[in-house]
């Protein structure tokens, strides 16, 4: 029978020689990076959010849930993350928090990021998906959805 280590090292270098990560330690990195930006503000939140925007959109399913539960100073810091994770998914998920976060912190660095996304003048995935996410907030709004803010202008 293997050892504990020794199984461990066996499971690596299989994750390895298959050509996969191993899902579980990455899964338990992204929360415990989470964990520390949504529960701290000492000198460990940075390296936190930098981990999880190394990780991109590997990180993105367990930031939205965060966002869910975590308390307005907490959504902040996790948008502040999602600012330097320029992708087109990150521009739905600030869409949607742009229009109905209950921080109008949020709110405002969500519209703001989408809009400075959105100035590029390439047909990048992202610039697209920028643009389209700042039509929908106006369109929303005019229609009365979510609290009224300041209109950011591309």
């Amino acid at each position: 029978m293997l050892g504990v280590s020794r199984a461990r090292w066996v499971l690596a270098a299989a994750c390895i020689a298959a050509g996969v990560g191993c899902q579980g330690d990455v899964h338990k990195d992204i929360h415990g990076n989470i964990h520390v930006v949504v529960n701290r503000t000492d000198s460990f939140v940075a390296k936190a959010a930098h981990e999880l925007q190394r990780y991109s959109l590997r990180a993105l399913p367990q930031i939205e849930t965060a966002l869910h539960s975590a308390k307005p100073d907490a959504r902040l810091r996790l948008v502040q993350v999602l600012v330097n994770i320029p992708q087109a998914d990150t521009a739905a998920l600030l869409r949607h928090l742009a229009l109905f976060d209950a921080d109008e912190r949020v709110r405002d660095l969500s519209e703001r990021t989408l809009a400075g996304w959105g100035a590029n003048d390439s047909a990048l995935p992202l610039t697209t998906a920028s643009r389209f996410a700042l039509a929908w907030l106006r369109q929303s709004r005019a229609k009365g959805l979510g609290p009224t803010i300041r209109t950011v202008d591309p």
